[in-house]
């Protein structure tokens, strides 16, 4: 019965796994069947970009970044793209920032018809990088430590009286403006009046002028007799000049006269406004003054900040830890995987799923959980009646799980050697791996001490040596090797498979479910 309940769990999870990986391979944009044309692209940088990343046209998914390599100086990216979608020759490429946790993708704007077809194969010519969160969050420290400078600035200022001597400067200003106001009031009606006599003697004199030009315009024409075809034009330009002095100059003189009344008019009536905005700005300064002086004892934010060493060091210091958690978060891994694997020899059937996080490149953390058809021991019972020994085992055919912890020892020609160590199928478990290229990986694992316990199991641990794949293109990987090496009554072998998906894989999937 507890055998059943295995298997269709074991089923269960395997079917949910298919249906998970079929939905990753149709959302990415990249699905079975779906022709797609290939393009590369230049960048200087492409920080947090990995293989597997979207790629977007006009903000439409549309492929996947195939592959990054760096290629006489640059990064090169080469990407796939559906085939019904048509890039132009002054298509742009770009690298955005998905969200606030960094998660980089290619965003392409396809160009224009005009510019002609760029054929699968070719380079997109245009590529820019935008600012990732690290670097904006690099931004916000360093307007910190600015704002930091500045109020040691400030603080300087104060300290050296530079601050309250402006503020004496303003005073004094303030004080002679509304003595001097004061002191040439009389001058300035007296300029305004000499404007206003100046104004009416132009009326006056003006027309008897405007008059002679034109009695000189008549005589210069009878004097010129010979010469009139050459000289007419002047003439009748001169006319003109003089008719339009005589039609415009009284309305300018009289505009002239207005705007002199009005200046004269808003000093008399002003005056008050004008001694009281000086007593204002008097007042400001005053107020100006006690404001640094309470800064200068210590008060409020802003002085504590400047007077409190302490205050001020924990706020740059909180600041640049703001930014530390973004950084760590960006540069982290995590794979979820979903499995299967059947071995011969002690006929475990075992079907699970696992999470695997690495926050640096030379270690990381397994945890899974999973179900065996053969259960595991849970309990141990003795029973003695004179000679006879009865022992009872009990086996519980519930979820197991794995805790692993892996760290990078050695590297041999490009060759990577790791040694994990933990618990697997619920019991101790120590391995060591060899990762033999990026996709590749050679494993052993001794596990299951405790098996000694039951009558008619072997002393020896399990002890399992295999290899992993996982393909390139797609989500899956597959396992084989030999099972139980060290007991020749259960020596076999094991094979197995499931999916991988990266955290960004279910970051697209999940992007792409219709929302309610």
């Amino acid at each position: 019965m507890n055998s059943k309940l295995a298997f269709k769990v074991g089923l269960f999870v395997l079917l949910v796994s298919a249906i998970a990986g079929y939905l990753i391979i149709m959302f990415n944009g990249k699905g079975f069947g779906v022709d797609t044309k290939e393009y590369y692209i230049y960048f200087d940088s492409v920080e947090g970009l990995s293989p597997g990343a979207d790629v977007q046209v006009k903000g439409v998914k549309a492929g996947k970044v195939n592959s990054i390599s760096i290629e006489n100086g640059k990064v090169r990216v080469d990407i796939s793209i559906r085939e019904d979608i048509t890039l132009y020759k002054n298509a742009r490429a770009y690298i955005k920032t998905l969200g606030l946790m960094g998660d980089k993708f290619v965003y392409i704007d396809p160009g224009t018809p005009d510019a002609g077809e760029l054929l699968s194969g070719n380079p997109i010519p245009q590529a820019q990088v935008y600012a990732s969160t690290e670097d904006v969050m690099a931004s916000v420290s360093s307007a910190a430590e600015k704002l930091a400078q500045f109020i040691d600035n400030l603080n300087t200022a104060v300290e050296k009286g530079n601050l309250e001597e402006l503020i004496v400067n303003i005073r004094q200003l303030a004080k002679h403006t509304d003595e001097l106001v004061q002191e040439n009031r009389k001058a300035i009606k007296e300029t305004i009046e000499n404007i206003r006599v100046l104004s009416l003697s132009l009326r006056k004199d003006l027309p008897i002028l405007i008059a002679k030009l034109e009695k000189a315009a008549d005589n210069i024409g009878t004097i010129a007799g010979e010469n009139r075809k050459d000289i007419r034009l002047l003439i009748a330009n001169l006319r003109e000049v003089s008719k339009a002095l005589k039609e415009k100059t009284p309305q300018v003189l009289e505009n002239m006269n207005k705007a002199v009344s009005v200046i004269g008019e808003t000093v008399d009536e002003n005056k008050d406004e004008i001694s009281k905005t000086i007593k204002h700005l008097e007042k400001s300064a005053e107020k100006f003054e006690k404001i640094l002086a309470y800064i200068e004892e210590g008060k409020g934010t802003i002085g504590k900040l400047i007077k409190e060493d302490k205050l001020y060091e924990e706020v740059r210091g909180g600041i640049k830890s703001f930014t530390k958690p973004f950084a760590l978060v960006e540069k982290s891994t995590l794979d979820i995987m979903l499995y299967g694997e059947k071995h011969t020899g002690n006929t475990d059937a075992k079907a699970g799923m696992a999470a695997m996080f690495s926050s640096k490149p030379d270690r990381y953390i397994y945890i899974g959980l999973l179900s065996n058809s053969n259960g595991s021991i849970t309990k141990k019972d003795i029973y003695i009646s004179g000679d006879q020994v009865t022992t009872q085992i009990k086996k519980d055919y519930n979820i197991l799980f794995d805790i692993q912890y892996a760290r990078k020892f050695l590297t041999w020609h490009d060759k990577e050697f790791w040694v994990r160590a933990g618990i697997k199928d619920t019991t101790a478990d120590a391995g060591i791996d060899i990762k033999y290229s990026k996709n590749l990986w050679f494993t052993s694992d001794l596990y299951n001490f405790d098996r000694d316990e039951v009558p008619g199991e072997p002393k020896n641990p399990q002890l399992d040596i295999g290899f992993r794949y996982r393909f390139e293109k797609y989500p899956f990987f597959i396992k084989a090797g030999g099972s139980d090496l060290l007991n020749s009554q259960y020596r076999g072998i094991y094979i197995g498979g499931g999916f991988v998906f990266r955290d960004d894989d279910l970051k697209y999937l999940l992007g792409a479910m219709p929302r309610p």
